[in-house]
């Protein structure tokens, strides 16, 4: 287990009954209240709770076509309405002409419908789900930082945590199933929960089947040798190999089981390529930048952490095995990247790479390399942060940041809040 360093003495001011009172009067007080004494006993409490509302008050897109929350809603609707019987519906689950491949969305959905059709129950309890692995990732990382916790540190964090942000809720399916993934990992090797870390990635594949991929790489690398250097070697490869004949991909997808067929067809079909690439020519130069700017940035700190860390690599075996399994899983999300929505993995591979990186800095001063690097990544970092919030601003209404449990029953909001921001301009 990695060790994490000594624990100063902090004032902790998050009690229990704060904690309930915050909730039911300034939620998003008690996410600052949360953060700032994230050593208080209720601290994670108190963030999970904030997810919880920030799903209740979650801005559901009204674009059925374009939005995959748009689609939860109009399922829940039609489920309401339908109301099947559990065997009926688990019959659809795993179907081919269905192409219901996960278990958790379809789920929670069916049983909520049974009751009632409010789509603002739904998102909290997607909101609390996510935010509970959420907030556990984070504070395992926080747990290690115990005694060593600069500003430098506290950017850094704060980008493991936008580049997978509550607001991706949206999605629900994948990206509720890259935090419990990335729980699985940070379990299995920062804290040697060996069993409980394989439990929970293969829990994520009943969130999103696609998360099947990860777990036998997962799997696998138990037994494969923890050769840092060959893996790194493929991953600078598989960074540069920047294009692959989309035909081949799909050959080899193909040998799939026909369950999967459906979606094999739907991520790799040229068309559906030619589309998006097409879309992409209307979206504004800081869409497509901040990608770019969060691949060089990220991958740079990588790239120059590992190759000046052999001696510490060598001397903190964990670290060494983290290492090794996120060159492995970044080389095969690099490879899949050339599909479209397989890019979505690199989003998992990034996050590995923060923990990774952060935990080095805590325990390894590094050397001048390391350090020029990281101050040439923050503005990269920073100009990825701030549009981040701006995609978050389309799910978030005044209610996220004003109001509380009551008002929210009383008052629906459904203007992002870019728009009243936009008014004002």
């Amino acid at each position: 287990m990695i060790k994490p360093l000594p624990l100063r003495s902090a004032k902790l001011t998050i009690k229990p009954l704060p904690v309930v009172l915050l909730f039911l009067v300034w939620p998003f007080g008690l996410l600052f209240a949360s953060l700032r004494n994230f050593k208080a006993p209720n601290a994670k409490t108190g963030f999970i709770l904030f997810c919880l509302y920030f799903g209740g008050v979650f801005i559901v897109s009204s674009d059925i076509g374009g939005a995959d929350s748009a689609r939860y809603a109009q399922m829940l609707r039609d489920l309401h309405q339908q109301t099947p019987t559990l065997e009926n519906f688990w019959s659809s689950i795993y179907g081919y002409e269905t192409g219901l491949l996960d278990v958790y969305q379809p789920m929670i959905t069916w049983i909520l419908a049974t009751v009632t059709d409010n789509v603002h129950i739904l998102f909290a309890i997607f909101g609390l789900v996510f935010g509970w692995f959420y907030a556990n990732n984070i504070w395992i990382i926080l747990k290690q930082m115990q005694g060593k916790f600069s500003y430098m540190m506290a950017f850094l964090l704060l980008i493991f945590a936008l580049i997978n942000p509550i607001w991706n809720i949206n999605g629900v399916r994948m990206w509720t199933a890259a935090q419990i993934f990335i729980y699985g990992v940070l379990i299995y090797f920062i804290e040697n929960k060996t069993k409980a870390g394989v439990l929970w990635a293969i829990a994520s594949v009943f969130v999103h089947f696609s998360f099947l991929f990860p777990l036998v790489i997962l799997l696998g690398y138990k037994i494969l040798p923890k050769k840092i250097s060959v893996y790194f070697v493929l991953y600078i490869f598989t960074l540069l190999f920047s294009e692959i004949d989309i035909y081949t991909v799909q050959n080899y997808l193909l040998l799939l089981p026909e369950i999967f067929q459906p979606r094999v067809e739907s991520y790799t079909n040229i068309q559906y390529v030619d589309k998006l690439n097409k879309s992409a020519e209307y979206y504004n130069w800081y869409v497509g930048f901040s990608k770019i700017a969060l691949k060089i940035a990220i991958n740079s700190l990588f790239i120059v952490v590992i190759f000046y860390s052999r001696k510490f690599l060598k001397n903190n075996k964990r670290m060494n095995d983290l290492a090794g399994f996120v060159l492995l899983f970044g080389s095969w999300a690099n490879i899949l990247a050339v599909v479209p929505g397989g890019g979505r993995f690199i989003t998992v591979v990034y996050m590995l790479i923060m923990v990774f990186v952060i935990l080095y800095m805590i325990r390894y001063r590094g050397n001048m390399q390391v350090k020029t690097i990281r101050y040439l990544a923050v503005p990269l970092l920073i100009f990825y942060s701030i549009f981040t919030f701006r995609v978050g601003m389309d799910y978030m209404g005044w209610s996220t940041f004003f109001g509380n449990p009551f008002t929210a029953l009383l008052i629906e909001d459904t203007t992002p809040i870019i728009d009243l921001v936009k008014s004002f301009l």
